[in-house]
């Protein structure tokens, strides 16, 4: 990625956006985080001490990208709806 190729892989081989498949299992991904983090935590599969700090902590930094991806995600939808806008007439002199 350079300054010239903005949204290009060094190599050149992905230019443009990205394809939705890789976007898609991420966020599965992070889902699954989140949810094996909250059971690990909290719940029957709790376990005590360091390891469910750590998976606390997986969670939250997984629940953090997760919101951002919604606010992206809306951001994104608002903008793509075009409401006509609203002209008012100005008498003329």
């Amino acid at each position: 990625m350079s300054a010239l190729t903005p949204d290009c892989d060094p190599d050149l081989s992905n230019c443009g956006s990205p394809v939705t498949g890789p976007r898609i299992r991420s966020t599965v991904v992070l889902a699954a985080l989140v949810t094996v983090a909250a059971l690990t935590t909290t719940g029957e599969l709790a376990v005590p001490g360091a390891v469910a700090f750590l998976a606390g902590g997986v969670g939250l930094v997984a629940a953090l990208v997760l919101g951002a991806r919604t606010v992206r995600l809306g951001q994104r939808a608002v903008a793509a709806v075009h409401l006509p806008a609203l002209h008012r007439s100005h008498p003329v002199g």
